[in-house]
């Protein structure tokens, strides 16, 4: 079909598109009355959800997505970037230009430096992709109205965005106080001698057991410039400790920082497992970016156990306390065989990221209908061709959650010119992770075939998914840029995750790869098998050329450097301890009840929850309201779709 027949059978079946969409989700509605989906009747369904099918080549579907969703097209842009994002990256501006010093020239002055920031990564990702997707793009540009350039940033700026916040972030955390040592002072050990000061290493599992619960706690912070003590907040076990609450004790070490001294009141717990959270400034008023604000470090946590625990310091998850002022991040549920009812499989997701209130209000579950009979369908908002959760009906479906890193696309593009800085500009090539899923909902029906075709791939982030088929296969998968390369890494930054779950008491499992020996996967947005995500060769050389150009960043593993890490920690515990307290009773109904707990909702900024049923063919989802969950579930049959 030539692209202008395409467009007028487009124009002309708009109309009719809405309205089967909306009969056939009424039809649904009412065959699954009293089954386990459930579904709301339509006066109390959220008017912000639309379901939209599109048909024929690539711009058509990109046409009448534009099309019918014009409004809420330019409305998700204008909200989202024009208000949200586009603003906060400038902010972003002193810091950046600070080292990249092209970025200082009059063409990113007067507010328009994020645009062309994000267009330029836009631009370095848009060789790699595919004259189809490209297509696709101009249908929806031609359809809203919205500029070419615009729904490329709108398309791609989820990688690009996050991976500048990534390597901002790790930029302003390098110069604040850090965790250097933490000890355990009580009665002397056999030999005469305290216990020797344990260099902090952040880890998924307790630091130490066995503490005597007589035991006094010794943290070293350091921080050349001096450590801000008022701000001080540790958190031991449920009881919070001030700079000056009683039993506490500071000591200056002058070009050191200091040794924060607590002896609890009341003793440690015995026989059971302490966590430790930290969070302290520094004394220098950092000025970039403004407001001027004080420089803290991020969260710090470890947990250790106290004497009578026999547990082993692997079998203790590091679970840090929450104090309330950290939300949860995504998460991503993963049952089958026995620990789903029916045997699965079932893959869910509860998603959340910056939405600037905007996404509740534009979300949309796009169906497209591919000229060569295949199905698919992308749960997101409009004006994106993709989502963070899909499926299709060969019955293979995803979810993906962002992961904090510094081996994506834009280190890998920078480390190469690093020694010529001045004119070095920000580039992503590679495929951002909602298009490179789209290319697997388009072409692939198993997680064989998914693996094979994302591990081919140049990604620009880091993300964690979830995919399931209809065959029972499913696997966690972790993607990265591959910027950084460990010898033992698998091509393009791949790795699948083996089995991650809990047992009934909290103690991690061991198991086999996922999609082999294992039936659950609990996961958040840290790396389960990729710990170790950069080489510590290559990124100590990296780290001196930056250092040569006048960068001091510190370039280390995500476990060191990302904001999100622990309390993801925290997150995926929870998760696994929930599906392990109920195993086997698992079903979409009691799925989409646990994405709604208060422990795995982030108020602010949730966007959108799924459950997937890959054999069955339906796509439950959430969406159109704040928090999502809040929604009416919906449920998507591939079977019934027009």
């Amino acid at each position: 079909m030539s692209w202008m027949r395409t467009i007028a059978h487009g124009r002309r079946s708009l109309g009719a598109l809405a309205v089967r969409s909306t009969i056939a989700s009424a039809v649904l509605c009412a065959a699954l009355a009293g089954a386990t989906a459930g579904c709301a009747p339509d006066a109390q369904v959220a008017t912000t959800r639309e379901v939209v099918h599109l048909h024929g080549d690539a711009y058509a579907r990109g046409l009448q997505h534009g099309t019918v969703l014009r409004d809420k097209v330019r409305a998700f842009y204008t909200k989202l970037l024009g208000v949200a994002l586009l603003p906060n990256l400038n902010r972003e501006q002193p810091s950046i230009s600070g080292f990249l010093v092209q970025y200082q020239s009059e063409k990113y002055q007067n507010g328009r430096f994020s645009y062309e920031v994000l267009l330029e990564m836009a631009l370095s990702i848009e060789p790699k992709l595919t004259d189809a997707v490209r297509d696709e793009l101009r249908g929806i540009s031609d359809g809203s109205g919205l500029s070419y350039e615009e729904v490329l940033i709108l398309n791609t700026f989820a990688d690009t965005v996050l991976a500048v916040r990534a390597i901002a972030a790790t930029l302003r955390l390098s110069h604040g106080p850090r965790l250097a040592s933490v000890q355990f002072i009580g009665k002397l050990k056999a030999d005469g001698t305290q216990q020797k000061p344990i260099e902090y290493v952040p880890l998924p599992y307790a630091v130490t057991t066995a503490v005597p619960i007589d035991s006094a706690l010794k943290l070293r912070i350091t921080d050349a410039e001096g450590v801000a003590v008022e701000t001080l907040r540790i958190n031991l076990g449920e009881t919070l400790f001030l700079h000056d609450s009683p039993g506490v004790s500071i000591e200056t070490i002058a070009g050191v920082g200091v040794d924060v001294t607590i002896v609890p009141p009341k003793g440690l717990p015995a026989a059971t497992q302490v966590g430790v959270l930290l969070n302290v400034a520094d004394i220098v008023s950092a000025e970039i970016p403004p407001p001027a604000h004080l420089r803290f470090g991020r969260d710090e946590g470890f947990t250790f156990t106290t004497v009578g625990d026999p547990r082993l310091a692997k079998e203790v998850a590091n679970i840090a306390p929450d104090d309330g002022l950290t939300r949860p991040p995504p998460v991503i549920v993963g049952l089958r065989g026995d620990s789903a009812v029916g045997g699965g499989p079932l893959l869910a997701q509860h998603f959340a990221l910056l939405d600037a209130g905007a996404a509740h209000e534009t979300t949309v579950l796009l169906v497209h209908h591919l000229d060569n009979g295949g199905v698919f369908a992308t749960v997101g908002w409009a004006g994106m061709a993709w989502g963070f959760s899909g499926m299709n009906a060969a019955g293979l479906g995803y979810a993906c959650n962002f992961s904090d890193t510094l081996d994506n696309a834009i280190l890998k593009d920078l480390l190469p010119v690093v020694s010529n800085l001045p004119s070095a500009t920000l580039t992503a090539t590679g495929w951002p992770v909602g298009l490179a899923m789209r290319q697997v909902l388009e072409n692939d029906a198993t997680v064989a075939a998914a693996t094979a075709r994302l591990s081919g791939m140049q990604h620009v982030m880091g993300w964690v998914c979830g995919v399931a088929d209809k065959e029972g296969a499913m696997a966690g998968i972790e993607l990265d840029g591959d910027a950084l390369l460990l010898p033992s890494t698998t091509v393009n930054g791949l790795h699948v995750i083996p089995g991650n779950g809990v047992d009934k008491d909290g103690k991690p499992e061991q198991g086999g790869a996922a999609g082999a020996n294992r039936d659950e996967l609990a996961l958040a947005v840290h790396f389960v098998e990729h710990v170790v995500d950069v080489n510590p060769g290559i990124t100590n050389i990296a780290s001196a050329l930056l250092a040569k150009s006048g960068l001091n960043v510190r370039i280390a593993s995500q476990s060191v450097v990302s904001t999100y890490w622990l309390k993801s920690l925290r997150t995926a515990h929870r998760l696994g301890v929930a599906l392990a307290a109920g195993r086997g009773t698992y079903d979409v109904v009691k799925l989409q009840s646990l994405l709604g707990e208060p422990q795995f909702v982030d108020r602010s900024d949730s966007m959108n929850a799924v459950v997937l049923e890959p054999a069955k063919g339906l796509l439950h989802h959430a969406m159109g309201a704040a928090p999502a969950t809040d929604a009416p579930w919906q449920t998507f049959s591939f079977a019934e779709a027009p």
